[in-house]
């Protein structure tokens, strides 16, 4: 019971340390101010939407690349992980330039 309370803190801290990095990156690109209710809106579409809309295109390529494509399974797993890596660095950086 006690872990499940302190990973709920630990959740809550690092959703609000993101929030004001993305905000924080903002201001250094020269984006215009948005409300802070906005910022949390973004990142937790960002970390709720994209990033499971991420995870399960690169589970589907890890599965395609290994059952119907015959390569074996270690480099499919890292040709998902490393598509994974590229295309959410890709969306991060897009939410930080909006």
């Amino acid at each position: 019971m006690l872990s499940i309370l302190a990973d709920l803190c630990i959740g809550i801290f690092e959703f609000v340390l993101d929030v004001l990095l993305l905000r924080g990156l903002r201001r250094k690109h020269g984006s215009r101010r948005r409300s802070l209710a906005e910022d949390a809106v973004e990142v937790a579409r960002f970390d709720f939407v994209t990033l499971l809309r991420i995870a399960l295109v690169c589970t589907g390529l890890m599965l395609l690349l290994a059952f119907a494509g015959g390569v074996p399974v270690g480099w499919s797993v890292g040709i998902g992980i490393a598509v994974g890596a590229l295309w959410g660095a890709w969306r991060y950086a897009q939410l930080v330039r909006e």
